[in-house]
């Protein structure tokens, strides 16, 4: 195509000159035209010129359809980066038009290399956000979403990509805008409408308006940190009661009560009392321990429910007695669960004195077990008071009580629960809380079912 731009203008130039040639020998010499007058001579000069004028028209016309084609061969490369523009190979090496072909086929070729290379960086900026556990969010100037990874759809309940989707139809927190809005990188801990709470991070985009945002699901950091401070408060509070009527009572000894046969026996047996209670608060936090650290050996076998609840029943019987509750069992004969004997033992205990301890007297206590599946769901019921809603989901936790005065009165270590919870799932086993129709409560632990031995 280069080639042939060069040879129509050659040729156009030879006709031109020929033309004017003959045209002149036409004038000036022919026997019937002379040029007798100025009118004649303007005449020929302007017939030639506008032959010259016409023939300038359509050379034009012949370059101006050889650039349209080379125009048209780089839109196609613009539109279409493996498409190149045909150079004539034996051009001069100073043809214009073969240079401006070769520079069109440069560019096309550096255009394909970039379109390759951001190709492999989006695919590879989309497995990176889609394998981060944190939310990641691109947003233009115009807060439009350009970039919304899984984590971050999760956030915010949104089942598809919301691409150029205005990010405030998915996520309506005034205090992210905020940041997006903000002049400086800066972060902040928003609910979002879910409950979650979470961290949002937001950065600026290189080279752009746009706002990238991290978020990072922080609720269960904000639980284990309420857990944490409320544990260090009670057992604060739990070990400075007992130490402190040690001392006050030895104090008391010691300046002179000892002596005095009427006071001197309470005083002895307040000590001991509180040592007592001391020594269980003590023993539960070293088992807990233990159960944190998977230092509590477990042997697990098969035992038979019935036997072992009669068994620990003898334990809480005189409280019972005392307060005259009334315990009913309910388990068939041949029910057994793959556990350990003396921690399912201590589970017993636990819940059943806790059931007898919170009923109110002259009440009935409950045990029961059927088989569920491949598991055994064993039942602790009572009609006490119950347990209200918001309580129900940590009373598991260590020393964490639903009534304290309640629960101080009975003596407990405000330990227990979180033990039996530690204990059953050692044993791949589950436990919970629920309320009781027409009132109190039921635990329940779900364990592994066993043939009978």
């Amino acid at each position: 195509m280069i080639q042939r731009v060069r040879v129509q203008l050659v040729l156009l130039a030879a006709a031109l000159s020929l033309v004017a040639v003959i045209v002149s020998r036409f004038v000036l010499h022919t026997e019937n035209i002379e040029l007798t007058s100025t009118g004649e001579l303007l005449f020929v000069i302007a017939s030639v010129f506008a032959i010259a004028l016409i023939a300038g028209f359509v050379a034009i016309g012949l370059v101006r359809r050889q650039l349209r084609e080379l125009v048209e061969a780089t839109h196609k490369v613009a539109r279409n980066t493996s498409r190149r523009v045909s150079v004539d190979a034996n051009a001069p090496a100073g043809d214009e038009l073969r240079e401006l072909g070769e520079w069109v086929n440069f560019l096309a070729e550096d255009a394909s290399r970039s379109h390759h290379a951001l190709e492999r960086e989006k695919v590879l900026l989309s497995a990176v956000a889609e394998g981060l556990t944190q939310g990641v969010i691109a947003v233009d100037a115009d807060h439009k979403i350009e970039l919304l990874n899984d984590a971050a759809r999760k956030m915010l309940g949104v089942s598809s990509t919301p691409v150029g989707e205005p990010l405030i139809e998915f996520m309506r927190v005034p205090a992210a805008f905020e940041l997006i809005d903000s002049d400086a990188a800066a972060q902040a801990e928003v609910q979002l409408p879910s409950g979650q709470r979470t961290l949002i991070r937001v950065a600026r985009k290189w080279g752009s308006e746009g706002r990238v945002l991290l978020l990072e699901d922080v609720t269960a950091m904000r639980r284990l940190e309420t857990v944490r401070r409320d544990f260090v408060a009670n057992v604060s509070h739990e070990l400075r009661t007992p130490v402190a009527v040690i001392r006050a009572n030895a104090e008391t000894l010691l300046a002179g009560a000892k002596d005095d046969p009427v006071i001197a026996p309470k005083l002895i047996d307040g000590l001991h009392r509180n040592a007592e209670r001391l020594a269980r608060i003590l023993a539960d936090l070293l088992d807990l321990s233990r159960l944190d650290a998977g230092q509590y050996r477990l042997e697990l076998g098969t035992v038979p429910v019935k036997t072992l609840v009669e068994q620990s029943l003898t334990a809480i019987e005189p409280q019972a007695a005392a307060r005259e509750i009334a315990v009913a069992v309910d388990i068939p004969d041949g029910i057994a669960v793959k556990a350990d004997p003396k921690a399912l033992d201590q589970i017993f205990v636990n819940l059943i004195d806790n059931a007898v301890k919170y009923t109110r007297p002259r009440g009935h206590v409950w045990v029961a077990a059927r088989a569920d599946g491949d598991d055994v769901r064993i039942e602790i019921r009572d009609d006490g008071p119950g347990i209200a809603s918001k309580h129900r989901e940590r009373v598991f936790e260590r020393f964490y009580r639903a009534d304290p005065s309640r629960s101080r009165e009975a003596g407990g270590t405000g330990l227990g629960l979180s033990i039996v919870k530690h204990l059953v799932e050692s044993m791949d086993g589950e436990v919970g809380v629920e309320p009781n129709s027409p009132q109190g409560s039921i635990f329940w632990l779900r364990l592994p079912r066993s043939a009978p031995p």
